[in-house]
């Protein structure tokens, strides 16, 4: 996982350039929105085997993820809306790159292994963010793992301006479930820690399924998009 301080640095920098340029003015809403249509035609650009423009697209995109929380913290509108559309932007974004290799390695290479990789790569992307958004609504901490969002853009944009998009998603099958993994044996971790902090003959409630609600200090807490992509 990127380290911390290097994600300080680069919100950092761009909460300056935001102010720099008065893009206080716009809203961090929009650049969300912005960033996602960017995607869209990276994803395009990636169905029709344009790989390196492809990758340079996708790397604009990515600076609109970073872009939309300084922006957001530069205008001082950090509400819960702007990082619960960041996110589900995010979560589109990773869907319309996964299409458009799936255009490309099936419909115009015809390539079966690509295709299940793809599948797989997906899945285990879809989960790493499902863990850690469940594991919150419930309270536990569970910001572990090896390819978070971050990770996983670089590596594609990557692939993509060298042209090695089999062995990428050969990574990404791997390590997104993988990491999807590390979240859910963390969050194990945590509930077995509870249950040897309660008096013998005590239990732990556990909410079941999705009918439980999210918790209140997560509900309230209005935070905007402050990396490219919590997932």
């Amino acid at each position: 996982m990127f380290s911390r301080l290097l994600q300080a640095s680069v919100r950092a920098a761009a909460q300056r350039f935001a102010r720099a340029v008065q893009l206080s003015r716009i809203s961090p809403n929009l650049v969300t929105l912005l960033g996602l249509v960017i995607t869209c035609v990276a994803a395009y650009l990636i169905a029709l085997g344009a790989f390196l423009p492809a990758g340079i697209v996708l790397l604009v995109a990515g600076s609109f993820d970073i872009l939309d929380g300084a922006v957001a913290r530069a205008s001082g509108r950090i509400h819960r809306y702007g990082a619960f559309l960041d996110s589900t932007a995010d979560r589109y974004g990773e869907g319309v790159v996964y299409l458009g290799l799936l255009y490309f390695f099936l419909i115009r290479e015809h390539r079966d292994l690509e295709v299940f990789l793809i599948a797989a790569a997906l899945l285990g992307s879809l989960m790493v963010s499902y863990v850690r958004a469940r594991a919150q609504s419930l309270n536990y901490s569970c910001e572990v793992g090896w390819f978070a969002r971050p990770e996983r853009v670089v590596v594609t944009v990557l692939g993509l301006l060298v042209n090695q998009m089999t062995i990428v998603l050969w990574i990404l099958a791997v390590v997104t479930n993988f990491t999807a993994l590390q979240r859910i044996f963390a969050v194990w971790s945590q509930y077995r820690a509870e249950l040897r902090g309660q008096p013998r003959g005590g239990s732990v409630e556990e909410p079941a399924g999705d009918a439980s609600p999210v918790s209140p200090t997560k509900a309230s807490r209005g935070t905007a998009p402050t990396s490219p992509g919590a997932g």
